[in-house]
């Protein structure tokens, strides 16, 4: 029985890249390249994005509400969801959820 890829990068600490798919792997490149200019645009800052196909196809409040808006729109599975946020201000919000 084949094995399931792990979540957690144990040497790196971050999540892998293992469980995406392709179309998925290139949406999380096309975040990656764009965080920063989003960061400091209103209309980004602290959203949740789908990006699909190298594009962000919409911005919502909740992760709740994208993901119940990108299920049906996009079955195949080709897209993602991330919020638009600095390392700085997620370091700071579990910060203060522990405090």
């Amino acid at each position: 029985m084949p094995t399931k890829p792990d979540l957690i990068d144990a040497d790196r600490g971050s999540f892998t890249n293992d469980f995406l798919n392709d179309k998925q792997k290139e949406a999380v490149a096309y975040f990656k390249e764009n965080l920063n200019r989003w960061i400091d645009d209103p209309l980004y800052k602290y959203k949740y994005v789908i990006i699909r196909e190298g594009a962000v196809v919409g911005v919502f409040d909740t992760f709740n509400t994208a993901i119940t808006e990108a299920v049906p729109k996009y079955p195949e599975n080709d897209f993602i969801i991330q919020q638009i946020i600095s390392d700085k201000d997620l370091v700071s919000f579990i910060y203060s959820a522990t405090a």
